[in-house]
């Protein structure tokens, strides 16, 4: 028994990883050649590169629907083969049932961290840092400083040697503050929106069907990512902690979630 336990389990990792993965690399797809036809004045290998950063970088707005919509397509394909309720029926609990299918995005999420920090950020390279001053102006981009004096019209261009303040401003300190804050908490906050949106594929299952199951699921979800994103705009537009304002909402989702759970579990 514990050996077929494990071939299903098994069985909605692997498929919940595919149907992730399939999906991301869709909607990375197609913003990259929507991004590159309508944005584009030319087919450079430059731009292309540009444009095939700024879409992964912008996967990072939607990837948690993406994950959202993954496991719950392949929790309802279980659902449909009658898989949870055979799972359930013989004492398995549907919290760790969504918690085997939410180790995929986990796992995602972290390989969407480690990628960020292997590519290279645009907006050093494309858009120079810049010191106003009284008569001049310095501006900043890679390694070279342009120092313009308007007081004698003269432009000097030095190599190599950039100034503290300035470097201070645009080199990190360390590796992790090359990522925002909301980046690194992206496999948190997909584990409380999975688990949160899950609860539709247990509740009432012979009231919901399947199609409904996912849509209340799907709408759960941007109810979540609008309150979120509310708590994030409301803490940076007072001048408050960002980590409070980031991680608040998915702590409230992943307790809710699990109270749930276990509320379910009762027989």
């Amino acid at each position: 028994m514990r050996n077929f336990f494990s071939y299903i389990y098994k069985h909605i990792f692997l498929r919940c990883f595919f149907i992730s993965l399939l999906t991301l690399l869709v909607f990375f797809v197609l913003d990259f050649v929507i991004s590159l036809i309508t944005e584009s004045s030319g087919f450079s290998m430059l731009q292309i590169q540009n444009t095939a950063i700024e879409s992964f970088e912008g996967l990072l707005s939607y990837f948690e629907m993406i994950m959202l919509l993954s496991v719950l397509i392949t929790l309802s394909i279980f659902k449909q083969a009658n898989n949870i309720a055979i799972l359930q029926s013989f004492g398995q609990s549907p919290l760790k049932i969504s918690m085997i299918a939410a180790c995929a995005p986990l796992i995602l999420s972290f390989l969407f961290i480690g990628f960020s920090l292997l590519i290279p950020s645009n907006d050093v390279d494309t858009y120079p840092q810049w010191e106003l001053e009284d008569q001049s102006i310095s501006i900043l981009q890679k390694d070279k400083v342009i120092s313009i004096d308007f007081s004698s019209n003269k432009i000097n261009k030095v190599l190599s040697t950039t100034p503290n303040d300035l470097s201070a401003n645009t080199e990190p300190s360390s590796v992790l503050q090359k990522m925002s804050s909301r980046t690194l908490s992206l496999p948190f906050a997909t584990l409380a929106l999975v688990l949160l949106a899950s609860i539709f594929l247990y509740k009432h299952q012979r009231n919901f069907s399947i199609s409904q199951s996912i849509f209340f699921g799907i709408a759960a979800g941007f109810g979540y990512k609008l309150i979120s994103d509310l708590f994030y705009l409301g803490f940076r537009s007072f001048d408050l902690n960002i980590n409070l304002g980031i991680y608040i909402p998915p702590t409230i989702a992943l307790c809710f979630s699990v109270f749930f759970f276990l509320r379910l579990s009762k027989p």
